[in-house]
């Protein structure tokens, strides 16, 4: 009996050991003619093969192991390409679509504050890879600790399978961590890396991602507001959605929720004269939707972090919807003309409770802006 339980444990140890995907791979930076391949392994012999039309045309290897951000060039656009990630010990098969800037319609994904109910937060991501959107934005607290490197290893195992690109922003949780900007591959922006802000474009829209993290008596905060009027400048012909993590406005019953008056007064008349259309927030654990001046604002933060147990009796005079306990996450339908809001409930809880969460499947807002 002995000698049996020595040889399973044999088994368990030589299984650990050997090998396997750190950070499963994942997408990031959507282009035309590219796109980036992430992952993180310590084995051995990687090799990546590409494939456009179930058509094998092209195979890269010579790849050392570590974190890899794989960019890979020459592609067409608006296309779909499977590729295949190999190592001696592990395999995975995904696949993406290059950028169509003609789409006359496309899909993208927003939620965010995912933290640490891991398992909560793959009943979301299993929802989101069956809408199969073109990207996803994570409005910031995506771990618990950004400076600690378990709550990304289990935050990228939570997001396997994807196959869309994600779009990272810094919440408080990230701590404006080394390990973020490691992680991700992303457009060219400012701050640390050229990447603690960043904008993109897909068709006739601009997504302009900032960080709400800095003290608005700084001079990078005063740099940031710059890079955000100039960029709207550049990109005045396009209809324009911003992200950051912290919402101007919440209706929190938790005390120690406060109103970013003072981000309010810089960003909010910015946004106003550039006309921007859509404002997506966080770090309120739950989903709200505002309306001021033209713009909707919108906080989708049931991810997976603890539940803000509930609203204060007092709204704030520009909300349109609260919803508290509920894990959520807001697709959008982007067209020439409008876009349409659609956001999705799959678990609650009624006492706010995040081990007493049940399954749902409902929809608990909608919306559209012309």
């Amino acid at each position: 009996m002995k000698k049996i339980i020595l040889i399973i444990l044999m088994i368990v140890i030589t299984n650990i050991l050997i090998a396997k995907f750190i950070w499963p791979p994942y997408l990031t930076n959507q282009g035309e003619t590219y796109a980036t391949i992430n992952f993180k392994t310590l084995d051995e012999n990687i090799q990546v093969k590409l494939y456009e039309d179930n058509v094998l045309f092209r195979t890269i290897d010579n790849i050392n192991p570590g974190l890899i951000h794989l960019k890979v060039e020459g592609l067409k656009p608006s296309t779909k390409y499977t590729f295949e990630v190999i190592t001696n010990n592990d395999y995975y098969k995904g696949f993406f679509n290059t950028k169509n800037n003609d789409a006359k319609e496309f899909k993208t994904v927003v939620y965010g504050d995912t933290r640490y109910y891991d398992k909560l937060h793959r009943m979301i991501v299993e929802n989101i890879i069956k809408e199969n959107p073109e990207f996803v934005v994570n409005i910031g607290d995506m771990v618990e600790n950004g400076k600690e490197e378990r709550y990304w290893n289990n935050f990228f195992n939570v997001i396997r399978d994807l196959n869309s690109f994600y779009y990272p922003i810094l919440g408080n949780h990230e701590k404006n961590a080394k390990i973020y900007y490691d992680a991700f591959d992303l457009p060219n922006g400012g701050g640390n890396y050229n990447k603690e802000w960043y904008s993109f474009s897909y068709s006739n829209y601009h997504f302009i991602i900032l960080d709400s993290e800095i003290s608005t008596y700084s001079n990078l905060f005063k740099e940031q507001t710059k890079w955000l009027i100039e960029d709207l400048k550049k990109n005045n012909d396009k209809t324009t959605i911003i992200f950051y993590h912290y919402p101007f406005w919440n209706n929190s019953a938790v005390i120690w929720r406060k109103q970013y008056v003072k981000l309010e007064k810089v960003w909010r008349p910015i946004f106003e004269k550039y006309k921007v259309k859509l404002v997506f927030n966080g770090h309120i654990h739950a989903y709200e939707r505002f309306e001021k001046n033209g713009i909707t604002y919108i906080t989708t933060g049931g991810g997976g972090a603890p539940f803000d147990a509930g609203v204060k009796k007092k709204l704030v005079p520009y909300t349109k919807k609260v919803v508290y306990g509920v894990l959520e996450y807001v697709v959008l339908y982007l067209s020439k003309d409008k876009i349409k809001i659609l956001v999705k409930g799959v678990g609650e809880s009624k006492d706010y409770n995040m081990h007493h969460v049940t399954p749902i499947n409902k929809l608990i807002d909608f919306a559209e802006i012309k």
